[in-house]
C-alpha cells in the first residue's frame, strides 16, 4: 500500500466550510457577538477538545461541523447559566492536514494527507484513478460523532458527467472505497474465455448480455446443453440448465445471471470427431474442476 508524503504544514485560512469536520490541532476562531471579551482564538487539542471562560469542563468538538459546533457551544453557555442567548459564530483560521484512506478498485490504494474538503475527484485521482474492474459506485465513509459512521454513495458515471453534485467534499480521517465490480466467468466454447465484470447500475444481467461479453460462441458450441453454476445463500452450489440455442433463436426467455455466476458452454464433440476422446475428457475434466471450485 503507498502511502503519500508526511503531512503538509498547517494551511492558514479564514473560512467556514459547510461540511468541513473539526480535528486536532485546527486553530478555531470564537466570536461572541453580544460578549466581545469571551471572543478569542482557540487551538483544538490533540485530544479534540477545547477549553473556554467560564466552563467547568473542556468540550469536545472533533467530528463536528462549524455550525455543529456552534450549537453545542450555545447548549453549553445556556446550561451554565452564563448568557441567556448566546450568538456565537466560529471560522477555520487554520487546519492540519489529516489522512484520507483510498482503498478498493483504484490503481494505488493508500493513505493521503489532504486539507479540508478535497473534492472526490481529486482524491481519486490522487490515487492513479480508478481500475478497469471498477463498480459502478464509490463510497466516502465519514467517521462521525457517534458509533454509527455517515457512509455517501456516489456513481462515478455522475463524476465521469462532470455533475456537480457528485463531486463531493472529502475530509481529513474520511474513508473512500471504489466499490469493485460484480463479475461473471464464462468456460468453454466461446471466443473469450475468463472473468468479466459486470458493468452498469445493476448487478444484474442475461445469458445473452454475457455472451455478448465472451465475444459471441464458437463454432463447435453445443449452446443447448449449456449450464449455470450459481452458489446460493446456504453456500450450495446449484446447476441450471440453460438452453442457449433456444434463446439465441428468440424461441425461449432469456435468462437471468448474477455476480460470480460460472456459465459454462460445452463443445459439440460430434463436430470435431477426430479428436472426440481427448475432447471428451477435457469437457469432463473442466466441469470437474469447476464444481470443485464452487464447493471448495
Amino acid at each position: 500500500m503507498q502511502q503519500a508524503a508526511a503531512p503538509a504544514a498547517p494551511q492558514t485560512i479564514e473560512s467556514r466550510p459547510l461540511e468541513y469536520a473539526i480535528g486536532p490541532q485546527d486553530l478555531l476562531g470564537i466570536v461572541f457577538l453580544e460578549a466581545a471579551e469571551l471572543s478569542r482564538d482557540v487551538r483544538v487539542s490533540p485530544d479534540g477538545t477545547i477549553s473556554l471562560p467560564y466552563l467547568a469542563e473542556r468540550v469536545r468538538l472533533t467530528g463536528l461541523t462549524l455550525s455543529q459546533a456552534e450549537e453545542l457551544l450555545k447548549r453549553k453557555y445556556q446550561e451554565a447559566g452564563i448568557l441567556n442567548q448566546p450568538n456565537i459564530s466560529i471560522t477555520l483560521k487554520e487546519l492540519v492536514s489529516r489522512p484520507v484512506t483510498v482503498m478498493g478498485a483504484v490503481r494505488t490504494p493508500g493513505v493521503f494527507q489532504l486539507g479540508a474538503q478535497t473534492p472526490l475527484l481529486r482524491v481519486l485521482t490522487q490515487a492513479g484513478g480508478i481500475t478497469d474492474d471498477a463498480g459502478p459506485y464509490v463510497q466516502v465513509v465519514r467517521a462521525g460523532t457517534t458509533a454509527q459512521d455517515q457512509v455517501i454513495q456516489v456513481r462515478i458515471e455522475d463524476l465521469r458527467l462532470g455533475r456537480l453534485e457528485a463531486n463531493i467534499p472529502v475530509n481529513g480521517g474520511d474513508t473512500v472505497n471504489v466499490l469493485p465490480a460484480g463479475t461473471i466467468y464464462v468456460v468453454g466454447a466461446v471466443n473469450r474465455p475468463g472473468r468479466h465484470a459486470l458493468r452498469g447500475d445493476s448487478e444484474q444481467l442475461t445469458v445473452l448480455r454475457v455472451v455478448a461479453l465472451a465475444e459471441d460462441l464458437k463454432r463447435t458450441a453445443k449452446p443447448e446443453a449449456s449450464v449455470i453454476l450459481r452458489k446460493d445463500a446456504s453456500g450450495a452450489t446449484r446447476e441450471i440448465p440453460v438452453d442457449l440455442r433456444k434463446i439465441l433463436q428468440r424461441k425461449a426467455p432469456d435468462v437471468a445471471v448474477m455476480a460470480n455466476d460460472v456459465l459454462f458452454v460445452p463443445d459439440s464433440l460430434g463436430k470435431r470427431a477426430a479428436a472426440r476422446g481427448g475432447e471428451a475428457a477435457l469437457q469432463v475434466g473442466m466441469m470437474a474442476l469447476l464444481r470443485a471450485v464452487f464447493l471448495f
